[in-house]
C-alpha cells in the first residue's frame, strides 16, 4: 500500500521517484498532483472512502463531474459497470444505508468509470462474497486486456490469480516476483501459493 499511496501523493518518497506517464510525482505541485489524480489514476480504497452526503449514484459520478465530463457519458459508463457488478438497486440509496461489501462494489464502480491509465487497489476484494470476487477480478481482467494497468495490493492468493506479474514484498523490498506467461490460472495460482508458504515462513508479509 506504501508505493500506492506515493503515487497518490499524501506521502513524498524519502528516496527515488516515482515516475509515471512522464511525470515526476515527487516534483508536482499539489494543485498539479490534484489534477493528474483525477485524469490519471483510479484508486478503490480499503475503507470505501464514499461521501455520506451523496447517494451512491452521485459518489461514483464525482470523478467524472470534478473533470467536467459530459452526463450522457457518465450515465452510460454508470449502466455498464452497474449491470456488472450488480448495484442498479443500490444506486439512489446512500452508503450508510448498504452493507460494507455493497459499499466496496460502489468504490469499486467510481475507481472504474473515468477509466483511469492506472488504478490503485488496496484489499479490493476483502468484503465481497466469492461470486463478486470472481465478477470484480473479471472486470479488472477485461479493463486490463484493454491496456489499463492495474496495482492490486492484496494478501489473497486467488486475487493475485488473475494478473500478469505478483511482486512479494517483505520489509519494504521485492522478497520475490512472478510471471504468469503460459501458465493456467491453476498452475499460476499454485505458484503463488508456494510463494506466499516461503514469504510467511520466512517472517511474514508487509
Amino acid at each position: 500500500l506504501s508505493f500506492n499511496l506515493f503515487i497518490l501523493k499524501p506521502f513524498k518518497a524519502t528516496s527515488g521517484e516515482v515516475d509515471l506517464n512522464g511525470f515526476n510525482i515527487n516534483k508536482l505541485k499539489e494543485s498539479e498532483a490534484a489534477k493528474f489524480r483525477r485524469q490519471h489514476l483510479g484508486f478503490v480504497f480499503q475503507h470505501f472512502n464514499l461521501l455520506d452526503t451523496l447517494n451512491n449514484r452521485d459518489n461514483i459520478y464525482l470523478p467524472m463531474v470534478l473533470n467536467k465530463e459530459k452526463y450522457q457519458e457518465m450515465a452510460k459508463r454508470l449502466e455498464f459497470l452497474a449491470n456488472e457488478l450488480e448495484i442498479e438497486s443500490l444506486l439512489d440509496r446512500y452508503p450508510y444505508e448498504i452493507s460494507g461489501g455493497q459499499a466496496q462494489r460502489i468504490a469499486i464502480a467510481r475507481a472504474l468509470i473515468t477509466q483511469p491509465e492506472l488504478l490503485l487497489a488496496d484489499e479490493p476484494t476483502g468484503a465481497l462474497d466469492s461470486q463478486n470476487t470472481k465478477r470484480l477480478l473479471g472486470i479488472f481482467n477485461k479493463v486490463n486486456q484493454a491496456g489499463q494497468t492495474i496495482i492490486m495490493v492484496t494478501h489473497s492468493a486467488l486475487s493475485a490469480s488473475y494478473s500478469k506479474r505478483t511482486l512479494f514484498i517483505k520489509d519494504g523490498l521485492i522478497f520475490h516476483e512472478l510471471y504468469r506467461g503460459d501458465l493456467s490460472q491453476q498452475e499460476y495460482l499454485q505458484q503463488i501459493s508456494e510463494g506466499l508458504t516461503t514469504l510467511t515462513s520466512e517472517g511474514g508479509l508487509n
